[in-house]
């Protein structure tokens, strides 16, 4: 299994091709590897979120014995509850992913997230968040985070290093 993947991110260009990364190459590429299923959030940039959800539940719907749907969210964003409600109750995915760096917050000083890390408790689903890019996410914000909500399980993606 592979717990961090992205389609569709156009961020990720500047670092491998010249387009975005589809399903369907995810899943050649998976196949290639020998890996059976994998963990895909929708890469991109703030303003890419709420399309890239959409297209991560189409791939997600298409390939359901190889993804795992985790949504991605903001705390910047007014309907980020909303968002993760919809996702992890109706559709049915299982985990949520944030980017810090990306959207431009800090893990100590978003209040946002406090409500975030309650409702990923609730439905018992980890929260996967990007590390290793100073000042928005290291590691030792994670052991503070984790301290703080018990009850959540976090991942700490590319393992407190810069990707």
């Amino acid at each position: 299994m592979d717990a961090h993947t992205h389609i569709g991110a156009t961020y990720l260009t500047c670092y491998f091709t010249d387009k975005r990364w589809t399903v369907e190459e995810l899943i050649r590429e998976m196949d290639r590897c020998g890996v059976d299923m994998a963990c895909v959030s929708g890469g991109g940039l703030p303003h890419e979120i709420k399309e890239m959800n959409k297209r991560t539940l189409e791939a997600v719907r298409r390939y359901p014995d190889r993804l795992i749907g985790f949504v991605r969210l903001s705390p910047k964003f007014d309907d980020v509850l909303e968002e993760l409600d919809y996702y992890i109750r109706k559709e049915g995915f299982k985990g949520i992913k944030l980017h810090p760096n990306q959207d431009g917050y800090c893990l100590l000083r978003e209040p946002m997230l406090e409500l975030i890390y309650e409702r990923a408790a609730k439905y018992k689903v980890p929260v996967m968040i990007h590390s290793g890019t100073e000042p928005w996410s290291v590691a030792g914000q994670f052991a503070d985070q984790a301290e703080m909500f018990p009850d959540v399980t976090f991942i700490m993606a590319h393992s407190g290093l810069r990707n």
